[in-house]
This record gives structure tokens, C-alpha cells and sequence, in this order.
């Protein structure tokens, strides 16, 4: 396993996402669709003896139920497993990032995850009722209280980043890192200036979706609508953008280069972006633990090789 610095901290160049223990997302309409708490806790048992170290929540997420599958899953694996494991959650996505909701949330999180520290927290998406130095100020606070070691902002642009980072002498106390979607298909970021930006301002990425939706996998023809009844049908409002025929070409492309290399279209997209100069830490949603380990297996096996990595790349990311 790769390790990576992310504010300062030792992070697994994989974590684990847990935005479906319990549910999908934050999705309320799919609450109970996915992964039950066996499932879940099997699934954190093997991301951990593969030597994932850091573990991506939210609040949100099946309305709480994922924090507090984490939560029952540190509890019952023992205290040492706390020592071993780094916990990150997020706040904002429903009710805001104003002062008084978040140091609620927070407290509502770390009761759910059985933890006294969340070691990383994150903005979940911006809030436009609350100036960003407002928030700032907000998450300095928990770093100060002790609740938080260190935050980040999801889902956020450049000029979000500017706001938040260029004012202040050294930045503010505690921020690190950005959190957003990217992957073979989805690299809005390397064209908008986040990428940039965070170069510029001296912030690390970790970037979200690393298969795009399951497209990535290979398993889904993209051509005419959206198939109901999928994973990616229940999340048409994410993926939609990335249903084009041009990416169906760059997936045949992929596929075809997978092959070549006896992988799997899913580890070769992961493996893309673990060789990303600018990614810290790749969240992966894996579904069980044959999954997770083969793509783990697959993206880690493969050595770096420059010429593979620029033909799967948009002319934007080789720049």
C-alpha cells in the first residue's frame, strides 16, 4: 500500500468510501439499498488487511446510518482498531454550514462513529448563506475544541478556493485539501482552475467517483437512455452528463488497453489516477470485499508508465 501526506498525516493512497453502508448517498429516497451493516463491517475488515487506513463518510449518508455502522464496527473490532484507522466525515449537504448547525452535527457524528476526534471533516458543498470566512472560522473552532484534526471543502471552484485560502497568512489553521469529483471521464477540474489552484495555494486532492457511476467498469453500453433498475439509473442526476458517445469511445478505448495489460477497465481507470501528480488519496465505493481487493490488487500491481498514463489522458490533464 502507498502512502500519501494529507495534512501532514499519513493516508492510504485508497479510502474507502462509505456513502452506501445503509443506503445510497444521501439519497433519502434509497434508504436500506445498500450495503446492511454484516456487509459493511466485512468490507471495512478487508479494506483495513489491505492497508487502507482512511475511511470517507458523511453525515448524510442514508441519513446517518453509515456513520453509525462505522461507529458499531470500531466498536466491536476493539480499541486498538481506532489507533489503525483515520475517520472522515462531512457536513452542509442538508441544513448548512452556519456555526450553530455545524457544532450540532458534528457532536451528532461523533456520537454516531463512537469517537471522541474526527480525524478529517469536510464541507460537503458550498453555502450560499454563509460567507466562506464565516465557515472557516466555524471549522478553526472545531480544530481548536479538539473535535476535528484537520478539514477540507467537497464539491467546491477555484474561486471558492481563493476565497478561502489566498486572504489569510499561511492559510487557515487546520485546512488542507479539496474533495471533489474526478475520474477518466469527469475532469471538469483539470479545465475550471481547481487544479490549478490548488498548485497555486498549496492545497491536496482527493478526488470522488473514480469509476464515474460504474461507466468506468465497462458493464454498461453507452448508447441510448440511461437503463432503469441500474445503480447508475438510480443516480441519473450525477451521471447523466457522462452518458455522451464520445465517452462511450473513450470506455471502448479503455477496455481495449485494459486487455492488453490483463486488467480489468475499472483498475486501469483507478491506476489512472493513483499516477495523477496532483491526487492524494482515491475514494473507492467497492461494493464486497472480492471487489475492493481486486481493484486495490489491480491499480497497485500495474508499474508507472508514462506512455499508457498520456493515452488515457484528455490533452487538458497532459499539459
Amino acid at each position: 500500500m502507498i502512502y500519501r501526506k494529507l495534512g501532514g498525516i499519513d493516508v492510504s493512497v485508497f479510502a474507502l468510501g462509505a456513502a452506501n453502508f445503509g443506503g445510497i448517498g444521501s439519497s433519502r429516497k434509497l434508504l436500506g439499498q445498500g450495503e446492511t451493516e454484516a456487509e459493511a463491517h466485512t468490507l471495512l475488515d478487508r479494506a483495513v488487511a489491505l492497508g487502507i487506513n482512511l475511511i470517507d463518510t458523511a453525515g448524510t449518508y442514508a441519513d446517518g446510518a453509515s456513520e453509525a455502522i462505522i461507529g458499531a464496527w470500531l466498536a466491536s473490532r476493539g480499541a486498538s482498531m481506532r489507533d489503525r484507522v483515520l475517520i472522515s466525515s462531512k457536513v452542509g449537504l442538508r441544513g448548512g454550514l452556519g456555526r450553530k448547525h455545524v457544532f450540532a452535527e458534528v457532536d451528532r457524528s461523533l456520537a454516531r462513529l463512537r469517537v471522541d476526534t474526527l480525524d478529517f471533516y469536510l464541507a460537503h458543498v458550498p453555502d450560499p448563506a454563509t460567507p466562506w470566512d464565516d465557515v472557516l472560522d466555524t471549522f478553526q473552532s472545531l480544530v481548536r475544541s479538539g473535535k476535528v484534526r484537520r478539514f477540507g471543502l467537497s464539491n467546491v471552484s477555484a474561486s471558492d478556493l481563493w476565497r478561502c485560502a489566498a486572504p489569510r497568512s499561511g492559510g487557515p489553521v487546520g485546512f488542507g485539501w479539496v474533495q471533489n469529483r474526478f475520474n477518466l471521464l469527469e475532469q471538469d477540474d483539470a479545465q475550471n482552475g481547481v487544479l490549478e489552484s490548488c498548485a497555486k495555494l498549496g492545497l491536496q486532492y482527493t478526488p470522488f467517483s473514480p469509476l464515474a457511476g460504474g461507466l468506468l467498469s465497462g458493464r454498461y453500453a453507452i448508447a441510448g437512455d440511461i437503463p432503469e433498475g441500474t445503480r447508475i439509473g438510480q443516480r441519473r442526476d450525477l451521471y447523466s452528463k457522462a452518458w455522451t458517445p464520445e465517452n462511450a469511445a473513450r470506455v471502448e478505448q479503455l477496455k481495449a488497453k485494459a486487455a492488453a495489460h490483463a486488467l480489468s477497465p475499472s483498475g486501469l481507470a483507478t491506476w489512472w489516477l493513483v499516477h495523477c501528480p496532483f491526487v492524494t488519496s482515491i475514494l473507492v465505493g467497492a461494493r464486497s470485499p472480492k471487489q475492493l481487493e481486486q481493484l486495490v490488487t489491480e491499480a497497485s500491481d500495474l508499474p508507472a508508465n508514462d506512455d499508457l498514463w498520456r493515452s488515457l489522458s484528455a490533452p487538458s490533464i497532459q499539459e
